[in-house]
């Protein structure tokens, strides 16, 4: 079993782990003794998972136990017990829930009790669990006010004691946001939602924020600042992935684990073009109307996807991480019969907002027109052409990561002609989730990434010449002269 391997530092294969804590805290007190009644669970541990989402404030999973000894009534589990676990892959950072180290883990749910033996002494059932902060932040409401830079209201949220009162990191991007605003009575996550939606960042055009956690913490920050290292150039992969045959050997005829890491053991493209979708959530374009009751002033707000793409840093770029103004993921090219390119058509998504001054003496909200035409693009450029990977387990690896995915171009080729990269498939992903898999039974890790692109590796051709010929229109046709016509034979 994994845990009975003692050497820390050597990674024998691709997706080996070391497990060294796994154990149930209960809510009451161990007998004689100022601490949790508490229970190893390793022995009876089959597999388990965990799961981290840029769209989701916290992390969650589950395990998997074979249990002889009753352990869901010894405990008993109700819903308020705590899990500590502690696994790694040899020479990597650590996944780290011990509670001398920081907050401990939640087991909120318990379903698929089974036996699976003739004596009905042993049962199977899963545990589900979530971190700390997410049951914190269902025993606490807000009605107050917060002024100044967001990132500090953020912080406060994450740490205070009268909120998620959590003890792990939390890694701000700094933002040029300095407003107040009044929270109508939100749980924490909620309102961490709507102050990370009005938030600009202090180095990018990229408007929103995300926040979401991690093996290693908290983290509030914009998207752009996962594609980008300090506002100048674009970040580097964490991982190199390809498509490669299994157990690569070295010069020596060993087996080379670093290259088998970066194997691939199965991908999948999900929505690779959702055209009609995209349209309605504003990727190309989309119109925002404010309003200031103060001033009595109604603005409209035009943007276009291809003309603001070079603003901002995207999943591929030029020269030395530079951005790119050309290397769209949609086609440059005129629709239909209108003579503009999509980007020239804002109604596919109308907004509205109010863009009242004056609403606080020293602070004031962020202007509408810096945020959402941005906001609700960008996030639409997320929404679909997704990577699903199936690759080795590395616990040093975290979602909102960038990797690289080398595809080959799937056409036959000659025997003295090299094999080409697909040139709109391969390249920069940004890792969206992240679901590490520990088969404890067979000693073996593995990872369920969801990945996403926003620009392509080689531009798309650009064609601007009208190439629709239409029919001329023709006259209704009326039913009931049709009727006729039918019944006169």
């Amino acid at each position: 079993m994994a845990f009975a391997d003692n050497n820390d530092k050597n990674l024998n294969f691709a997706g080996d782990f070391r497990i060294k804590k796994c154990t149930i805290l209960s809510y009451r007190k161990a007998p004689n003794a100022d601490k949790a009644f508490r229970v190893n669970v390793l022995p009876q541990l089959l597999s388990f998972s965990l799961v981290e989402d840029i769209t989701s404030p916290v992390i969650t999973g589950e395990i998997d136990l074979a249990d002889t000894n009753d352990i869901r009534t010894l405990l008993p589990l109700t819903g308020m017990e705590r899990l500590e676990l502690h696994v790694y892959t040899p020479n990597q950072d650590e996944i780290d829930f011990r509670e001398d180290k920081t907050d401990t883990l939640y087991i909120y749910k318990i379903a698929r009790i089974k036996n699976i033996s003739g004596t009905g002494r042993q049962q199977v059932y899963r545990l589900f669990f979530t971190s700390r902060e997410a049951y914190r932040n269902n025993t606490v409401r807000i009605s107050r006010a917060f002024k100044g830079p967001i990132e500090n209201s953020i912080y406060e949220l994450v740490q205070d004691e009268k909120y998620l009162d959590s003890r792990k990191p939390i890694y701000i991007e700094p933002s040029a946001t300095n407003t107040q605003y009044v929270i109508p009575n939100l749980k924490p996550f909620a309102t961490i939602k709507l102050l990370a939606e009005n938030t600009i960042s202090k180095k990018y055009k990229n408007a929103g924020y995300l926040f979401y956690e991690t093996t290693r913490g908290f983290n509030f920050r914009s998207f752009e600042s996962l594609l980008a290292m300090d506002g100048i150039m674009a970040r580097p992969p964490a991982e190199l992935y390809a498509i490669q045959p299994a157990k690569v050997r070295t010069d020596k005829g060993e087996v080379d684990i670093v290259k088998d890491l970066r194997a691939v053991y199965n991908y999948t493209f999900e929505d690779a073009v959702n055209q009609l979708e995209e349209m309605s959530a504003g990727l190309f374009s989309n119109r925002l109307v404010t309003t200031d009751f103060y001033n009595k002033e109604i603005k409209t707000h035009d943007y276009d996807y291809y003309e603001s793409f070079g603003d901002f840093y995207h999943t591929e770029f030029t020269g030395e991480g530079e951005k790119t103004f050309t290397k769209w993921l949609k086609p440059f090219t005129k629709f239909d019969n209108t003579g503009k390119t999509l980007g020239d058509l804002p109604m596919q998504k109308l907004m509205s907002a109010s863009n009242t001054r004056k609403i606080h003496n020293d602070y004031e909200y962020v202007e509408s027109e810096k945020v959402m035409p941005i906001r609700v693009s960008q996030r639409a450029q997320m929404a679909n052409f997704h990577l699903l990977l199936t690759v080795p387990g590395q616990t040093r690896l975290n979602a909102g990561q960038i990797i690289s995915f080398a595809l080959p171009y799937q056409k036959q080729v000659a025997h003295d002609e090299g094999q080409q990269l697909n040139p709109y498939y391969s390249g920069r992903y940004l890792i969206l989730q992240l679901k590490h898999k520990f088969d404890v039974a067979n000693q073996q890790h593995t990872m369920n990434m969801r990945c996403v692109k926003d620009s392509v590796n080689t531009e798309l051709p650009i064609e601007m010449d009208e190439l629709i010929t239409l029919t001329n229109k023709v006259d209704a046709v009326d039913i009931y002269q049709e009727d006729e016509n039918t019944l006169n034979g």
